[in-house]
């Protein structure tokens, strides 16, 4: 390791270097609000006398290159601040007049002009391919497409330039001669063939880039590439890892690249873990290693590589190929099922490898819907992040299954309470009471459209500026509406405003508001454009408390039985199990006081691993996670399962019990202990 204080521009005015920033890169991330800290700094410094101004660490390794190439330094550290250092120098560039300035710019810092022919080598910069073509292009002045004017590189060009435009041609000289001339930097060349300590991959892991902490995606692609050369990581990178991106690149962020890795490892481990944020990434990072850590990372990149296609299917980014099966992922993002996306995302898979085909797809997907939708008209979403993941372990029984949507359901209706699937009964006593708010409900419009397509075969846009919810009983009454609805008037207002027999969709242009009933029937009629704002509406004569539970009866029936079915068996069935289960709680041999202790698989008394610690056990002088071992076992015996997926703590016993079920008696012993405190 050698390490210089430097300065940014001397760093740069190297014609015998070009910097690459490698793929296990992030992508050029900074946005206005620091481009104009780093443009006031220059001013600052630029107005001022013998004043200098610490720009950071730039850490780096050379690379072999061939004759007649420059250095090739491959940037660990340095990303950001020297590429907005060069996008600052580029807008310079392209706001002077004097020929000899711009010239002196363009061949000292931002090109190496002795270079010809590869345009790689000869901008002193390579970027991470993502922002390649965009900052190649405004380097060389070429042409920009839509795509290139949506990067940051263009962005913040355009805002340097936007500043520069507005001031005086020897000010802008000012700004590089006296502001970022001065601007040190401390260089730290690592050789790490000379001392292997000098891992560029841990140095990289506890680097940040002004603050913001390696998401759990940057972490990822630089365990997967690092210690590769630079044509094996360009070759994953380009032929694997863009192609994750590319499939992730919309705007949702619930689909981001750190979102897949976490459900996808869910989906592997057949567990939860937690939502990938700012502040829990380096913890899903060590769960990523201690899952992943055996498999060959080739292969691995791969795999991921493969399942991002369904990941894009999930968020929308790509069609599935059919359009029965998009739009049913496009309802149950609707109503708000990210913690079956795991689950969902396996089943797409077992679709792409031809183990479920599309009707099969569909069916356990309007399984799933049913069930979500009947929780969250009751409100209920208690335990579901923790629980879908667990369902990859009835992959099997799904394939082997000949009806798919009643096995689905059969397997939803058996879990605890907590967990239940509402049945018929359930959701027609909810929401015909006084007690229902079906207007404040998240998912009340998408609901009613539902409706309005079972009666027209039409189902209205929710992003239609027009579509809205009416009160036919309305929020504010009137003289005309207390005395349509009699003396109880305020009784009736309290209990059934938001009712959804009191609720209904129009398409029209203005407030009905508290319009008569007769004044709104018309409407309704005429001009509303809906289906669903004529039955059990315009036939009525007035409109109060029996009108509108008698068309809260309707609507339910329509819900239940059209657009929410179950099987006769489960619709007047308590749809739980009563027996319990560890459901969702992780595995910890420490609370199993199982640690220095052995455990035997399932079926092979010959196989056995020692716990050596809370979540670890060795096996053949190798230490697993329970998981990964399960699938390395399976796959050895020539078993292994569809999904490849494996629940551990159900194929692994001590003293003849399962793991499962040690599970369930510290569970349930601690919940005896709690009923006894309380009485």
């Amino acid at each position: 390791m050698r390490s210089l204080d430097n300065q940014i521009l001397k760093l740069l005015s190297n014609n015998d270097v070009t910097f690459f920033i490698p793929p296990y890169q992030r992508n050029y991330e900074w946005g206005e609000e620091m481009c104009e800290i780093l443009f006031k700094d220059i001013e600052k410094v630029a107005n001022s006398r013998n004043t200098q101004h610490f720009f950071g660490t730039v850490i780096y390794y050379a690379e072999s290159t061939i004759l007649g190439q420059p250095d090739k330094y491959i940037l660990v550290d340095g990303q950001q601040r020297l590429t907005t250092t060069m996008l600052f120098l580029i807008a310079a560039r392209d706001c002077i007049t004097d020929d000899s300035l711009i010239n002196t710019i363009d061949s000292k810092y931002l090109k190496n002009n002795n270079v010809t022919g590869d345009v790689e080598y000869k901008i002193k910069l390579k970027q991470v391919e993502s922002d390649w073509k965009a900052y190649k292009n405004i380097i060389l002045g070429e042409h920009l497409d839509e795509s290139d004017k949506k990067s940051n590189v263009f962005k913040n060009y355009k805002f340097f330039k936007s500043k520069l435009e507005k001031l005086e041609q020897n000010f802008i000289r000012e700004l590089i001669e006296k502001g970022l001339v001065n601007f040190n930097i401390v260089t730290i060349q690592l050789e790490p063939e000379r001392n292997h300590w000098e891992k560029p991959q841990e140095i990289f892991e506890s680097m940040n880039s002004l603050g913001k902490p390696l998401s759990l995606a940057d972490l990822v692609r630089n365990y997967l590439l690092l210690g590769k050369s630079s044509a094996q990581q360009n070759n994953l990178y380009h032929n694997f890892w863009l192609k994750i991106e590319q499939n992730l690149s919309g705007d949702n962020n619930a689909f981001s690249v750190s979102a897949f890795i976490r459900d996808y490892m869910q989906l592997i481990d057949i567990t939860s873990y937690k939502k990938a944020t700012d502040t829990n990434h380096k913890e899903l990072y060590r769960d990523f290693k201690d899952l992943f850590g055996d498999d060959n990372h080739e292969q691995l990149i791969k795999k991921l590589s493969e399942y991002s296609n369904e990941y894009a299917i999930l968020a929308g980014y790509k069609s599935s190929g059919n359009a029965k099966i998009d739009l049913k992922i496009a309802d149950l993002k609707v109503i708000e099922s990210s913690g079956f996306y795991s689950f969902i995302l396996g089943v797409l898979h077992l679709r792409t490898e031809q183990k479920l085909n599309d009707n099969d797809t569909l069916a356990i997907l309007d399984a799933i819907f049913i069930y979500i939708a009947r929780r969250r008209i009751l409100r209920i979403t208690q335990a579901e992040n923790k629980n879908a993941p667990l369902l990859v372990k009835y992959f099997d029984d799904l394939i082997d299954a000949e009806d798919k949507e009643a096995t689905m359901l059969e397997i939803l209706s058996n879990q605890q309470y907590a967990l239940r699937l509402p049945n018929d009964n359930e959701i027609l006593t909810y929401l015909s009471s006084s007690e229902s708010n079906f207007y404040n409900l998240r998912s009340s419009k998408f609901l009613q459209s539902l409706i309005e397509e079972k009666l027209t075969r039409n189902r209205p846009a929710l992003n239609d500026k027009l579509l809205q919810i009416e009160h036919i009983m309305p929020q504010t009454l009137n003289e005309t509406w207390k005395n349509e609805l009699g003396e109880n008037y305020q009784e009736i207002h309290d209990n059934y405003l938001n009712n959804i027999g009191n609720l209904t969709l129009i398409r029209h242009n203005q407030e009905l508001s508290n319009l008569s009933f007769r004044d709104k029937k018309e409407i309704y009629e005429n001009n509303a454009g809906m289906q669903i704002a004529k039955n059990k509406i315009i036939d009525q004569q007035n409109w109060g408390e029996e009108q509108i539970k008698n068309r809260a009866k309707y609507l339910v029936g329509i819900l239940i039985d059209k657009i929410l079915p179950i099987g006769d068996n489960l619709k007047t069935s308590n749809n739980y199990s009563t027996e319990k289960r560890s459901v969702g709680n992780r595995l910890s041999f420490e609370s199993l006081d199982l640690i220095g202790k052995t455990i035997v698989y399932f079926d092979d008394i010959n196989i056995v691993a020692e716990v050596i610690g809370n979540k670890e056990v060795k096996f053949e002088d190798k230490v697993w996670r329970l998981s990964p071992l399960t699938r390395e076992i399976e796959t050895r015996k020539n078993r292994r399962n569809h999904s490849g997926a494996y629940w551990g703590v159900n194929m692994w016993k001590y003293e003849g019990k399962t793991l499962e079920e040690w599970m369930n008696e510290i569970k349930n012993y601690e919940v005896e202990v709690e009923e006894s405190e309380i009485e």
